[in-house]
């Protein structure tokens, strides 16, 4: 049975059918037990009933006693119990069975009297030394009068019988054993065609986004782990389809950062090999190309920086040094920049015990790339504040400006390659797009964290990690 239904009914077939016979195996020492004491106790009651009956008799005389004799047979075929009296020389002097081979006149053991007589009752289970073909419950009860034991009263209740008993039990047990697995059968075949159902669907719904269509959605009805399966997928879908999205915009943006520069280098190039260009200007358009030149260095390099980073090529040279010097020494680059927008700096730094253990190189790749980025999108006359600041065994550095905020949407893309933020805040159009890329994966490399938040009451914050020394 290689389809779902067969797996499903075998399954459940297996545990239900372990169970009854685990439940059967239980039961049986259980209930046998149980009717054997119920027989007991009933036999021990019947005899306790004769006890009675017996010493009312006894004074009367003998013809009373016969009487009662008699009455035996009755409750012979009530009880289903051979009954004897026995009197002290071991000889049955009364059979319940009348009709049959009788065993009056029998002498039994003395071992087999000799405790009854001494006024105890005795149980016991077997062919009662071979006197019947199968085995029996024997109870064994001394009839006292005056404080002296008359007669031992036999009861004999074939153990078969009892057994019969138990059997029924079972018989009603695998009755509801079939009807458990007719049951089962059913359950299974409706529960396994809706999972086989919604597990189709889902399967085709896989095939489709493995040929690159992330458009199509699951129903989503179940409230059970298919259901949450479900939820998942469609969540996947639309994550796949937005990293489709930005696989091709990534493809656009760089196709497109790429052939700006190479386009301008061979415009220049080509007016010159042309003679167009006036000698006396040669030297700027041949300035201009080696500038776009080295922006295309830059970008490529950057590109595969960024790709080492991400796939642990790339290895730290991790060292002491003070954060609040490498900050200062990276806005102090900036200052023509800074004058030119009329930006305040406000520096809110550590006091001693500045220093950071980490690739002093690429953490200066990380400052400048946040400065730089805070200096493009702040607005002109305003604040670009810096801070320090410790907890327990890291440090935390802050680069905030002021000036229009990053939209919510906007902020889940912002390490995306070629995601620029001045698509629609700034105004410089150079950037590769790269930058805040290459922060995220020189931070993660290091087994730190980069958060950014952005909001109109303390502007555009980027806050980084790094282990105190």
């Amino acid at each position: 049975m290689r389809s779902l239904f067969g797996k499903m009914f075998t399954i459940y077939a297996i545990i239900i059918l372990i169970s009854f016979i685990a439940l059967i195996s239980i039961l049986s020492a259980t209930f046998e037990d149980y009717f054997m004491t119920q027989k007991e106790k009933t036999l021990i009651e019947q005899c306790q009933k004769i006890q009675k009956q017996y010493s009312l008799v006894y004074e009367r005389g003998p013809r009373y006693i016969e009487s009662l004799e008699r009455e035996m047979e009755a409750l012979d075929k009530y009880l289903d119990a051979r009954i004897w009296w026995v009197n002290r020389n071991g000889e049955i002097y009364v059979d319940s069975k009348i009709d049959e081979t009788t065993w009056i006149g029998e002498k039994l053991r003395v071992q087999e009297i000799e405790e009854v007589f001494k006024g105890y009752i005795i149980k016991r289970k077997g062919r009662f030394r071979n006197y019947f073909k199968e085995p029996v419950l024997t109870i064994g009860y001394p009839i006292i009068v005056n404080d002296k034991v008359e007669i031992a009263l036999f009861m004999h209740s074939p153990i078969p019988e009892i057994k019969r008993t138990v059997s029924d039990v079972y018989r009603i047990t695998i009755i509801g054993l079939v009807f458990s697995i007719i049951v089962a059968f059913i359950a299974v075949f409706f529960l396994s065609k809706n999972l086989k159902k919604d597990i189709k669907n889902l399967n085709e719904a896989v095939e489709f986004v493995s040929r690159g269509n992330f458009e199509n959605r699951l129903t989503v009805t179940r409230k059970d782990e298919l259901g949450k399966l479900a939820e998942n997928f469609n969540y996947m879908a639309v994550e796949l389809n937005k990293l489709e999205e930005l696989r091709r915009t990534f493809i656009s943006n760089l196709s497109h950062d790429i052939r700006s520069p190479l386009t301008s280098i061979k415009g220049y190039l080509q007016a010159i090999l042309d003679g167009t260009v006036p000698i006396d200007k040669r030297d700027k358009y041949l300035n201009i190309a080696l500038k776009e030149s080295e922006r295309l260095t830059k970008m490529t390099n950057d590109i595969l920086d960024l790709s080492k980073m991400e796939s642990g090529q790339l290895d730290l040279s991790k060292s002491e040094f003070s954060i609040n010097n490498l900050l200062i020494n990276e806005i102090e680059k900036h200052e023509n920049r800074l004058i030119a927008k009329n930006i305040d700096i406000e520096f809110d730094l550590l006091e001693g015990n500045d220093l950071v253990y980490a690739d002093i190189e690429q953490i200066t790749r990380v400052a400048y790339n946040l400065i730089d980025n805070a200096i493009k999108f702040v607005n002109c006359n305003g604040k670009i504040s810096l801070k320090t600041t410790h907890k327990k065994d890291k440090v935390y550095i802050s680069i905030k400006n002021t000036g229009d905020i990053i939209e919510e949407e906007e902020l889940r893309y912002i390490w995306n390659r070629f995601h620029k933020l001045d698509k629609s805040r700034g105004e410089d159009k150079k950037g590769s797009g790269l930058g805040l890329s290459i922060v995220k994966a020189i931070i993660k490399k290091h087994g730190e964290d980069i958060v950014v938040r952005s909001s109109k009451e303390e502007g555009t914050l980027f806050t980084f990690t790094l282990p105190k020394k």
